[in-house]
Protein backbone atom coordinates (compact mmCIF):
# COMPACT_ATOMS: atom_id res chain seq x y z
CA UNK A 1 0.00 0.00 0.00
CA UNK A 2 0.84 3.22 -0.94
CA UNK A 3 -0.28 5.15 2.68
CA UNK A 4 -2.87 7.90 2.09
CA UNK A 5 -5.00 5.59 -0.38
CA UNK A 6 -8.29 5.07 1.32
CA UNK A 7 -8.92 1.71 3.23
CA UNK A 8 -11.08 0.45 0.78
CA UNK A 9 -9.04 0.77 -2.46
CA UNK A 10 -6.21 -2.35 -2.76
CA UNK A 11 -3.03 -0.32 -4.18
CA UNK A 12 -1.27 -0.86 -7.63
CA UNK A 13 -3.84 -4.21 -8.55
CA UNK A 14 -5.09 -1.69 -11.65
CA UNK A 15 -1.68 -1.42 -13.03
CA UNK A 16 0.64 -3.65 -12.68
CA UNK A 17 1.60 -6.66 -13.69
CA UNK A 18 1.78 -10.64 -11.90
CA UNK A 19 5.58 -9.76 -9.26
CA UNK A 20 7.77 -12.73 -8.84
CA UNK A 21 6.86 -15.14 -6.50
CA UNK A 22 10.34 -14.63 -4.87
CA UNK A 23 10.41 -11.30 -3.22
CA UNK A 24 13.27 -9.23 -2.42
CA UNK A 25 14.44 -9.50 1.35
CA UNK A 26 13.41 -6.93 3.59
CA UNK A 27 15.96 -4.19 4.81
CA UNK A 28 17.57 -4.81 8.52
CA UNK A 29 16.85 -1.74 9.99
CA UNK A 30 20.01 -0.55 12.50
CA UNK A 31 17.73 2.27 14.40
CA UNK A 32 14.26 2.04 16.06
CA UNK A 33 12.01 2.71 13.69
CA UNK A 34 8.93 1.63 16.05
CA UNK A 35 8.36 3.19 18.75
CA UNK A 36 8.75 1.55 22.14
CA UNK A 37 6.42 2.74 25.10
CA UNK A 38 6.65 1.92 28.87
CA UNK A 39 3.23 1.30 29.67
CA UNK A 40 4.40 0.11 33.38
CA UNK A 41 3.45 4.03 35.06
CA UNK A 42 0.14 4.04 33.59
CA UNK A 43 -0.60 0.50 34.80
CA UNK A 44 0.72 1.76 37.99
CA UNK A 45 -2.11 4.88 37.68
CA UNK A 46 1.22 7.18 38.63
CA UNK A 47 0.49 11.05 37.62
CA UNK A 48 0.33 12.06 34.59
CA UNK A 49 1.17 8.41 32.83
CA UNK A 50 -1.93 8.70 30.92
CA UNK A 51 -0.83 11.48 29.34
CA UNK A 52 2.57 10.53 28.95
CA UNK A 53 1.62 7.87 26.77
CA UNK A 54 -1.24 9.21 25.19
CA UNK A 55 1.47 11.46 23.63
CA UNK A 56 3.44 8.50 22.53
CA UNK A 57 0.54 6.97 20.78
CA UNK A 58 -0.38 10.16 18.73
CA UNK A 59 3.57 10.18 17.14
CA UNK A 60 3.37 6.59 16.39
CA UNK A 61 0.10 5.61 15.17
CA UNK A 62 0.56 8.91 13.01
CA UNK A 63 3.39 7.86 11.79
CA UNK A 64 3.88 4.43 11.35
CA UNK A 65 0.87 2.77 12.85
CA UNK A 66 2.89 -0.03 14.97
CA UNK A 67 4.97 0.55 18.35
CA UNK A 68 5.62 -1.85 21.28
CA UNK A 69 4.65 -1.64 24.63
CA UNK A 70 7.13 -2.62 27.62
CA UNK A 71 6.57 -3.39 31.16
CA UNK A 72 2.94 -4.04 29.89
CA UNK A 73 1.81 -7.11 33.03
CA UNK A 74 1.59 -10.09 30.98
CA UNK A 75 3.08 -13.06 32.75
CA UNK A 76 5.79 -14.15 30.55
CA UNK A 77 4.30 -17.90 31.28
CA UNK A 78 0.75 -17.68 30.15
CA UNK A 79 2.81 -16.74 26.59
CA UNK A 80 4.95 -19.12 26.46
CA UNK A 81 2.23 -21.53 28.08
CA UNK A 82 -0.11 -20.74 24.84
CA UNK A 83 2.81 -21.52 22.47
CA UNK A 84 3.54 -24.72 24.02
CA UNK A 85 -0.08 -25.74 23.36
CA UNK A 86 -0.06 -24.63 20.04
CA UNK A 87 2.88 -26.59 19.07
CA UNK A 88 0.92 -29.62 20.41
CA UNK A 89 -2.04 -29.07 18.98
CA UNK A 90 -1.30 -28.80 15.35
CA UNK A 91 0.81 -31.63 15.59
CA UNK A 92 -2.70 -33.29 16.01
CA UNK A 93 -3.61 -35.43 13.27
CA UNK A 94 -5.79 -33.75 10.46
CA UNK A 95 -8.87 -35.82 11.09
CA UNK A 96 -8.67 -35.00 14.96
CA UNK A 97 -7.85 -31.04 14.30
CA UNK A 98 -11.09 -31.24 11.37
CA UNK A 99 -13.78 -32.25 14.29
CA UNK A 100 -13.57 -28.42 15.04
CA UNK A 101 -13.69 -27.38 11.71
CA UNK A 102 -13.83 -23.44 11.52
CA UNK A 103 -17.19 -22.01 11.16
CA UNK A 104 -18.85 -19.10 9.36
CA UNK A 105 -17.78 -17.13 12.50
CA UNK A 106 -14.38 -17.52 12.32
CA UNK A 107 -14.24 -20.00 15.47
CA UNK A 108 -12.32 -23.53 15.13
CA UNK A 109 -9.19 -25.17 13.05
CA UNK A 110 -8.55 -23.45 9.56
CA UNK A 111 -6.66 -26.17 7.54
CA UNK A 112 -4.13 -25.45 5.28
CA UNK A 113 -5.00 -24.28 1.65
CA UNK A 114 -8.07 -22.99 1.76
CA UNK A 115 -7.62 -18.70 2.78
CA UNK A 116 -7.04 -16.44 -0.12
CA UNK A 117 -6.34 -12.77 1.31
CA UNK A 118 -7.96 -10.91 -1.37
CA UNK A 119 -7.68 -7.43 0.42
CA UNK A 120 -3.76 -7.75 -0.37
CA UNK A 121 -2.60 -5.43 -2.68
CA UNK A 122 0.41 -7.82 -3.68
CA UNK A 123 0.15 -9.14 -6.97
CA UNK A 124 2.47 -12.32 -6.68
CA UNK A 125 1.12 -15.85 -7.71
CA UNK A 126 1.80 -16.81 -4.13
CA UNK A 127 -0.47 -13.80 -2.95
CA UNK A 128 -3.37 -15.22 -5.14
CA UNK A 129 -3.36 -18.72 -4.11
CA UNK A 130 -4.36 -20.37 -1.09
CA UNK A 131 -2.13 -20.47 1.87
CA UNK A 132 -0.47 -23.27 3.48
CA UNK A 133 -0.79 -22.26 7.01
CA UNK A 134 -3.01 -23.47 9.69
CA UNK A 135 -4.85 -21.79 12.24
CA UNK A 136 -7.11 -21.82 15.23
CA UNK A 137 -9.31 -19.28 16.37
CA UNK A 138 -11.45 -18.21 18.78
CA UNK A 139 -13.17 -15.47 20.81
CA UNK A 140 -14.77 -15.31 24.11
CA UNK A 141 -17.28 -18.28 25.81
CA UNK A 142 -21.17 -16.95 26.74
CA UNK A 143 -22.22 -18.36 29.74
CA UNK A 144 -26.16 -19.75 29.63
CA UNK A 145 -27.01 -16.72 31.41
CA UNK A 146 -25.87 -14.27 29.07
CA UNK A 147 -28.14 -12.28 27.20
CA UNK A 148 -26.65 -13.30 23.99
CA UNK A 149 -26.30 -16.99 24.68
CA UNK A 150 -27.99 -19.38 22.29
CA UNK A 151 -29.27 -16.55 19.55
CA UNK A 152 -27.35 -17.26 16.99
CA UNK A 153 -25.67 -13.78 16.56
CA UNK A 154 -22.62 -13.35 14.39
CA UNK A 155 -19.45 -13.25 15.96
CA UNK A 156 -20.94 -14.05 19.44
CA UNK A 157 -20.28 -17.59 21.27
CA UNK A 158 -19.53 -19.83 18.71
CA UNK A 159 -16.19 -21.32 19.92
CA UNK A 160 -15.48 -24.69 19.07
CA UNK A 161 -13.15 -26.85 21.35
CA UNK A 162 -11.22 -29.68 20.64
CA UNK A 163 -11.75 -32.77 23.18
CA UNK A 164 -10.38 -32.00 26.94
CA UNK A 165 -8.16 -35.69 26.45
CA UNK A 166 -7.24 -34.93 22.96
CA UNK A 167 -5.66 -31.73 23.91
CA UNK A 168 -5.05 -31.45 27.71
CA UNK A 169 -5.02 -27.67 28.76
CA UNK A 170 -5.76 -25.83 25.70
CA UNK A 171 -8.83 -24.26 26.49
CA UNK A 172 -7.45 -22.79 29.75
CA UNK A 173 -3.87 -22.00 28.03
CA UNK A 174 -6.08 -20.22 25.30
CA UNK A 175 -8.62 -18.33 27.38
CA UNK A 176 -5.68 -17.27 29.11
CA UNK A 177 -3.62 -15.97 27.04
CA UNK A 178 -6.97 -14.28 25.40
CA UNK A 179 -8.15 -12.87 28.82
CA UNK A 180 -4.59 -11.25 29.75
CA UNK A 181 -4.74 -9.57 26.26
CA UNK A 182 -8.20 -7.99 26.71
CA UNK A 183 -6.97 -6.91 29.87
CA UNK A 184 -4.20 -4.99 28.28
CA UNK A 185 -6.00 -3.59 25.48
CA UNK A 186 -8.96 -1.86 27.91
CA UNK A 187 -5.86 -0.27 29.38
CA UNK A 188 -4.79 1.05 26.39
CA UNK A 189 -8.36 2.64 25.91
CA UNK A 190 -8.14 5.82 27.65
CA UNK A 191 -5.04 7.45 26.38
CA UNK A 192 -5.76 6.23 23.25
CA UNK A 193 -8.83 8.57 23.62
CA UNK A 194 -6.75 11.58 25.02
CA UNK A 195 -4.51 10.78 21.77
CA UNK A 196 -7.32 11.60 20.23
CA UNK A 197 -8.56 14.58 21.78
CA UNK A 198 -11.58 12.75 23.33
CA UNK A 199 -12.59 12.02 26.83
CA UNK A 200 -10.33 9.42 28.33
CA UNK A 201 -13.72 7.02 28.82
CA UNK A 202 -14.86 7.78 25.40
CA UNK A 203 -13.64 3.74 24.05
CA UNK A 204 -15.25 1.97 27.10
CA UNK A 205 -18.67 1.26 26.28
CA UNK A 206 -17.96 -0.22 22.62
CA UNK A 207 -15.83 -2.20 24.48
CA UNK A 208 -18.94 -4.06 26.88
CA UNK A 209 -19.26 -7.12 25.53
CA UNK A 210 -16.42 -6.98 23.20
CA UNK A 211 -16.09 -9.69 20.18
CA UNK A 212 -12.20 -9.62 20.39
CA UNK A 213 -10.46 -13.10 18.67
CA UNK A 214 -7.39 -15.08 18.82
CA UNK A 215 -5.44 -15.96 15.81
CA UNK A 216 -2.88 -19.74 17.06
CA UNK A 217 -1.40 -19.78 13.48
CA UNK A 218 1.27 -22.54 12.65
CA UNK A 219 2.89 -21.74 9.18
CA UNK A 220 4.91 -24.84 7.87
CA UNK A 221 8.28 -24.55 6.08
CA UNK A 222 8.31 -23.73 2.34
CA UNK A 223 10.72 -26.56 1.39
CA UNK A 224 13.64 -25.40 -1.07
CA UNK A 225 12.06 -22.00 -1.23
CA UNK A 226 13.36 -18.67 0.27
CA UNK A 227 12.06 -15.19 0.04
CA UNK A 228 8.16 -16.26 -0.54
CA UNK A 229 5.76 -14.56 1.11
CA UNK A 230 3.55 -16.75 3.30
CA UNK A 231 0.79 -14.29 4.26
CA UNK A 232 0.59 -11.44 1.46
CA UNK A 233 0.83 -7.94 2.85
CA UNK A 234 -2.38 -6.74 4.47
CA UNK A 235 -3.78 -4.64 6.70
CA UNK A 236 -5.57 -5.94 9.64
CA UNK A 237 -9.05 -5.05 10.56
CA UNK A 238 -8.92 -5.18 14.10
CA UNK A 239 -9.07 -1.92 16.38
CA UNK A 240 -5.65 -2.98 17.75
CA UNK A 241 -3.66 -6.13 17.09
CA UNK A 242 -0.95 -7.53 20.10
CA UNK A 243 1.53 -9.52 18.67
CA UNK A 244 3.55 -11.63 21.30
CA UNK A 245 7.23 -12.34 19.88
CA UNK A 246 6.65 -15.50 17.24
CA UNK A 247 8.90 -18.82 17.41
CA UNK A 248 10.47 -17.30 14.05
CA UNK A 249 11.42 -14.26 12.10
CA UNK A 250 9.37 -13.70 9.20
CA UNK A 251 7.33 -10.55 10.39
CA UNK A 252 7.88 -7.30 7.75
CA UNK A 253 6.22 -3.71 8.09
CA UNK A 254 5.94 -1.39 5.38
CA UNK A 255 7.49 2.21 6.03
CA UNK A 256 5.70 5.21 4.85
CA UNK A 257 8.21 5.38 1.79
CA UNK A 258 7.17 1.54 0.57
CA UNK A 259 10.07 -0.02 2.15
CA UNK A 260 9.62 -3.29 3.71
CA UNK A 261 11.62 -3.95 7.01
CA UNK A 262 12.29 -6.88 9.18
CA UNK A 263 10.52 -6.66 12.40
CA UNK A 264 12.85 -4.91 15.33
CA UNK A 265 13.39 -7.15 18.12
CA UNK A 266 12.76 -5.52 21.64
CA UNK A 267 13.29 -7.89 24.68
CA UNK A 268 10.02 -8.45 27.03
CA UNK A 269 7.78 -6.28 24.53
CA UNK A 270 4.46 -6.62 22.75
CA UNK A 271 4.42 -5.58 19.36
CA UNK A 272 0.70 -4.03 18.41
CA UNK A 273 -0.64 -2.42 15.37
CA UNK A 274 -3.64 -0.05 14.68
CA UNK A 275 -5.91 -1.59 12.34
CA UNK A 276 -9.11 -1.05 9.84
CA UNK A 277 -11.88 -0.87 12.18
CA UNK A 278 -10.17 1.94 14.71
CA UNK A 279 -8.68 4.03 11.27
CA UNK A 280 -11.56 4.32 9.51
CA UNK A 281 -13.86 5.26 12.54
CA UNK A 282 -11.61 8.24 13.49
CA UNK A 283 -11.67 9.00 9.36
CA UNK A 284 -7.92 8.23 8.49
CA UNK A 285 -6.66 10.33 11.17
CA UNK A 286 -3.99 7.63 12.41
CA UNK A 287 -2.78 4.84 9.88
CA UNK A 288 -3.08 0.88 9.20
CA UNK A 289 -0.31 0.21 8.36
CA UNK A 290 0.53 -3.17 5.89
CA UNK A 291 2.38 -6.16 6.76
CA UNK A 292 3.11 -9.39 5.94
CA UNK A 293 4.95 -13.11 6.76
CA UNK A 294 8.01 -14.12 4.82
CA UNK A 295 7.96 -18.26 4.71
CA UNK A 296 10.72 -20.07 6.48
CA UNK A 297 12.45 -22.35 4.57
CA UNK A 298 14.13 -24.04 7.19
CA UNK A 299 11.73 -24.49 10.46
CA UNK A 300 8.06 -24.24 10.72
CA UNK A 301 7.07 -21.09 12.61
CA UNK A 302 4.09 -20.51 15.35
CA UNK A 303 2.70 -17.15 16.18
CA UNK A 304 0.10 -16.29 18.22
CA UNK A 305 -1.95 -12.89 18.08
CA UNK A 306 -4.76 -11.24 19.61
CA UNK A 307 -6.90 -8.98 17.82
CA UNK A 308 -8.94 -6.22 20.08
CA UNK A 309 -12.30 -5.84 18.77
CA UNK A 310 -15.50 -3.43 19.61
CA UNK A 311 -18.51 -5.39 20.08
CA UNK A 312 -20.98 -6.29 17.53
CA UNK A 313 -23.76 -3.91 18.10
CA UNK A 314 -22.61 -0.45 18.74
CA UNK A 315 -22.63 2.15 15.96
CA UNK A 316 -19.11 3.51 14.85
CA UNK A 317 -19.24 7.31 14.09
CA UNK A 318 -16.58 9.34 13.52
CA UNK A 319 -15.87 11.36 16.64
CA UNK A 320 -16.03 15.68 16.24
CA UNK A 321 -12.40 15.84 17.09
CA UNK A 322 -11.34 14.14 13.87
CA UNK A 323 -13.31 16.40 11.03
CA UNK A 324 -11.80 19.72 10.10
CA UNK A 325 -12.43 21.47 7.18
CA UNK A 326 -9.53 19.91 5.24
CA UNK A 327 -10.29 16.49 6.72
CA UNK A 328 -14.46 15.77 6.11
CA UNK A 329 -16.26 12.65 6.89
CA UNK A 330 -14.99 9.67 5.04
CA UNK A 331 -16.64 6.49 6.33
CA UNK A 332 -20.73 6.58 7.15
CA UNK A 333 -21.06 5.33 10.70
CA UNK A 334 -20.62 1.50 10.84
CA UNK A 335 -21.19 -1.49 13.30
CA UNK A 336 -18.12 -3.88 13.50
CA UNK A 337 -20.57 -6.80 13.14
CA UNK A 338 -21.05 -5.56 9.45
CA UNK A 339 -17.62 -4.78 9.25
CA UNK A 340 -15.79 -7.49 10.37
CA UNK A 341 -18.56 -9.61 8.67
CA UNK A 342 -17.60 -7.87 5.37
CA UNK A 343 -13.60 -8.31 6.32
CA UNK A 344 -14.92 -12.27 6.55
CA UNK A 345 -16.74 -12.73 3.48
CA UNK A 346 -13.41 -11.14 0.91
CA UNK A 347 -11.07 -12.97 2.93
CA UNK A 348 -12.50 -16.46 4.38
CA UNK A 349 -14.93 -16.91 1.98
CA UNK A 350 -14.12 -21.03 2.19
CA UNK A 351 -16.05 -20.41 5.58
CA UNK A 352 -18.85 -18.48 4.86
CA UNK A 353 -21.44 -21.58 4.69
CA UNK A 354 -19.47 -23.70 7.42
CA UNK A 355 -20.96 -24.58 10.64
Amino acid sequence: MVLGLTLNQNPFKSNMNIQPDFAPPPTKVTDQVIPVIDIGPLLAQENDAINCVAEQLNIACSNIGFFFVTNHGISEDVISKSFEISKEYFSLPFEEKMKVRMNRHQCGYMPPDVAIHNDTFEIRNTALTAQHSEAFKFTFDLNQDHPDFGKNIRFRGHNKWPDSDVCPGLHEAFMGFHNSFQSLGMSLLAPLAISLDLPHNYFNKYFIDSSSMTRIAYYPPIDGKSNQVALPGHRDSSFLSFIPPATRPGLEIMTNNGEWIEQPIVNDAVLVNTGTALVEWINDRYLATPHRVRADSQEPRYSNIFFFYPNVYSLLECPETCLSPANQTKYPPFTFGDFHAGFCERNFGYAEDWN
